[in-house]
């Protein structure tokens, strides 16, 4: 009898183990924090802003863009965004190679868009700063936000007076 209820024992014991296990495995990770204060921003694409772009590279393809982009760490931050040329008007005339894909990085500001070259060149990756701004079509996020306001109160998180043709 006390064999059977060690048995016994042991087999419950080794299917609980095994539930516990395949939930654990498909549930949902939590946010370790919490979900995000505040509310949810779409994101600024700029679209028909004048903004300086910042060019990591261009390539034909959109899958050979995105493997130069993995390669191309800077460090906790976001640096790159893979974008269609077409996405800025007067981008094919300045950047001087051919493709249909882009490294971005864009800008409001002349400063902004400088200090992100110079982190760039920092990490060792190019960073071509376009002579002249370009007309956001809207379309993908590439980077607006990220960069301080003129007055130094905080994000620059809309258009300024540069940006607005």
């Amino acid at each position: 009898m006390h064999r059977r209820v060690v048995v016994g024992a042991l087999v419950l014991g080794v299917a609980a183990t095994i539930a516990v296990a395949s939930v654990a495995l498909t549930a949902p990770e939590a946010q370790p924090f919490g979900p995000p204060i505040g509310p949810r921003m779409a994101p600024d694409t700029g679209a028909g802003e004048l903004l300086v772009v910042v060019v990591g590279g261009v390539y034909p393809t959109r899958a050979e863009a995105e493997a130069m982009n993995e390669q191309m760490t800077f460090g906790d931050l976001q640096g790159y965004y893979v974008v269609p040329v077409a996405q800025f008007q007067g981008f094919e005339q300045q950047a001087g190679e051919p493709g249909d894909f882009a490294l971005v990085s864009v800008f409001r500001t002349e400063e902004g868009a400088r200090e992100f070259a110079e982190m760039a060149a920092g990490f060792g990756h190019p960073a071509t700063i376009l002579p002249e701004r370009v007309r956001s079509l809207g379309g993908l996020y590439a980077g607006l936000g990220q960069e301080a306001h003129p007055d130094g109160s905080g994000p620059l998180l809309g258009p300024i007076e540069e940006s607005v043709p």
